[in-house]
C-alpha cells in the first residue's frame, strides 16, 4: 500500500475533527471546575479544615495510579459493535455526570457527615472520570493512523479544552452566587447540574461523530505478560512520558506560583484574575498557531520552539521583571502560547508511539499508552503542587503577610527558574524523540503489510 493511499484512507473531515474535539470542552467543565474551585468549595463553603480538604484531594491520586493504566488495558481489550473505546463514552457519560453532581449534592443530603460523603463522592467522580476520559484519549489512535491528522485532532481537542477551561473560569463562581441566592452550597449544586447536562450532550455528540477505523489483526489480544515487552522496547513512549511529567510539573508550578508572583514579587497594580485569564486565553490563541506550524515542522520541533518561547519569558521575568503592566502581560502571552505547543504536541505524539511500540514489539495497546499518560499528567500536577508547597515553606513564606526580602527572592526563583528547569529538562528529552512523519508513515505501511500477511495464516492461539 502506498503512502498516499494510506494517508487518503485516514483523512478526516472538519465535522469529524470537531465532533471528536468537543468532548474536551465537556471534560474541562468537570476538571477545571475541580482544579480551580473544589478546594475553595471544601474550605470556604463547607467549612472543612484545609488539611482535611487536602487529604480529600490527595487520596484519589493513589487510586488513580491504579485505575488509569488498568482502565486503559480494559478498554483496549473491549470488543463491541461500537468499537473498543466509544462504548465507554456512550455508557459512561451519564454515570460521570451523576457523580459530578453528587460531589456538590452530598453535603446537602448528608449535612452531618460532610467530610465522609465529600471524600466518597470525590473518589467516585475520579473513577467515573477515568472510565470515560482514558478511552476517549486512546480513541485518537484508532480514528486515524495518519500522523498529520492526529496532529489536527490534538489541536482541535486542545482548542476546545482551553475554551472549556476559560468558560469555567468566567462563569462557575458568578453563577453559583446567582443561582444560590447567596447560599453557595445551593448555587454550586445548580451549577454542577448545568455543567453535567452540557458535558453529557457533548459526549453524545462525540460518540455519534466518531468511528474507530483502525482494525487489529483478527483474534489479536495482547496478554498481560506482553505489556512489559511493549513498554521496554518503546523508547519513544518512555521519552515522551518522562517529558510529559517534567513539562507538566513545570506548568503546574508556574500556574500556582503565578498568584504569589503577582501578589508579592511583580509590584504591579494588576489582579490575579487578570493574570490567570491572560495566561489561559493565550493558550487558546496559541493552539491554531502551532497547528499551522505542524504542517511544515515536525512535532518534535514544535515542542522545542514552544518550550524556547516559554523559557525565554521565564528568564525575563526572573532577570528583568517588567516595571509596567503591558510588558508583564506580553510575557504571560508568550508563556501561554508556549504552553499551547506542549499541549498540542504531546497529545499528537502519543498515538504515534502506539505504532512505534507495535512495530518493535509485535504488541499493540493504545489503551495502556493513554492510561499511563493520564497517570503521568496527574502525577505531574500532584508532584508540582507538592514541590511548590515544600519550597514555599522552605523560603519562609507566611500567608497574607508582608514577605521578608529573602522570601521575595525565593518566590521569584520558584516562580520562574524552577519551572524553567522543568521545561528545559523536558525539551532535552524530546530532542531525542525518534518519530517524525516519514518514519511513522513507514511504520504504518509495515504494520499493515504484517496484518494482511497474518490474516492469511490460520489463528491457532486465539482466545475464545
Amino acid at each position: 500500500m502506498s503512502e498516499n493511499s494510506v494517508a487518503s484512507k485516514d483523512r478526516l473531515g472538519v465535522g469529524q475533527r470537531v465532533g471528536f474535539g468537543v468532548a474536551d470542552f465537556g471534560f474541562n467543565l468537570y476538571y477545571t471546575g475541580l482544579n480551580l474551585f473544589l478546594l475553595y468549595y471544601y474550605t470556604d463553603v463547607l467549612g472543612i479544615r484545609p488539611a482535611v480538604a487536602g487529604l480529600i484531594f490527595a487520596i484519589p491520586l493513589f487510586w488513580d495510579a491504579v485505575t488509569d493504566p488498568v482502565m486503559g488495558m480494559i478498554a483496549s481489550r473491549t470488543r463491541s459493535r461500537f468499537g473498543s473505546y466509544r462504548p465507554y463514552i456512550l455508557f459512561g457519560a451519564i454515570p460521570l455526570a451523576l457523580s459530578f453532581v453528587l460531589m456538590f449534592a452530598a453535603p446537602l443530603l448528608f449535612p452531618s457527615a460532610i467530610v465522609a460523603v465529600s471524600a466518597a463522592a470525590h473518589i467516585l467522580f475520579r473513577t467515573c472520570y477515568t472510565v470515560v476520559s482514558v478511552p476517549y484519549s486512546a480513541m485518537s489512535a484508532k480514528i486515524t493512523q495518519d500522523s498529520g491528522e492526529r496532529g489536527a485532532l490534538a489541536g482541535v481537542r486542545i482548542l476546545f479544552a482551553a475554551t472549556g477551561g476559560l468558560f469555567t473560569v468566567f462563569v462557575m463562581l458568578p453563577f453559583a452566587a446567582r443561582f444560590g441566592g447567596g447560599d453557595l452550597k445551593v448555587g454550586f449544586f445548580y451549577v454542577s447540574v448545568v455543567f453535567a447536562v452540557v458535558a453529557t450532550a457533548l459526549f453524545m455528540t462525540t460518540f455519534k461523530a466518531t468511528r474507530e477505523r483502525v482494525e487489529l489483526t483478527p483474534g489479536f489480544r495482547p496478554a498481560p505478560a506482553d505489556l512489559w515487552r511493549f513498554l521496554s522496547r518503546n523508547r519513544a513512549l518512555l521519552l515522551l512520558i518522562s517529558a510529559i511529567v517534567l513539562g507538566g510539573m513545570g506548568g503546574a508550578i508556574f500556574g500556582k506560583a503565578l498568584v504569589y508572583y503577582v501578589l508579592y514579587v511583580a509590584g504591579l497594580d494588576i489582579s490575579v484574575t487578570l493574570a490567570l485569564i491572560t495566561l489561559t486565553a493565550s493558550v487558546t490563541l496559541g493552539v491554531p498557531i502551532w497547528m499551522s506550524a505542524s504542517r511544515w515542522l515536525s512535532k518534535r520541533m514544535v515542542w522545542l520552539l514552544g518550550a524556547g518561547l516559554g523559557m525565554t519569558a521565564q528568564l525575563v521575568l526572573f532577570a528583568a521583571p517588567p516595571a509596567t503592566i503591558g510588558p508583564f502581560l506580553v510575557l504571560l502571552v508568550m508563556l501561554g502560547i508556549g504552553n499551547a505547543a506542549f499541549a498540542v504536541t504531546f497529545w499528537s505524539m502519543l498515538p504515534d508511539t502506539v505504532e512505534y511500540g507495535q512495530f518493535r514489539s509485535g504488541v499493540r495497546d493504545e489503551g495502556l499508552v493513554f492510561g499511563l499518560n493520564q497517570l503521568a499528567l496527574k502525577a505531574a500536577t500532584g508532584l508540582g503542587i507538592g514541590l511548590l508547597g515544600f519550597l514555599l515553606e522552605a523560603i519562609g513564606y507566611v500567608a497574607n503577610e508582608a514577605q521578608a526580602p529573602d522570601t521575595v527572592q525565593g518566590l521569584r526563583l520558584l516562580s520562574t527558574l524552577v519551572p524553567f528547569a522543568c521545561s528545559f529538562c523536558a525539551a532535552a528529552l524530546i530532542a531525542f524523540y525518534p518519530i517524525d512523519k516519514p518514519l511513522h508513515a513507514r511504520l504504518v505501511r509495515a504494520i499493515d503489510w504484517q496484518n494482511r500477511k497474518q490474516s492469511l495464516v490460520p489463528q491457532t492461539n486465539e482466545t475464545p
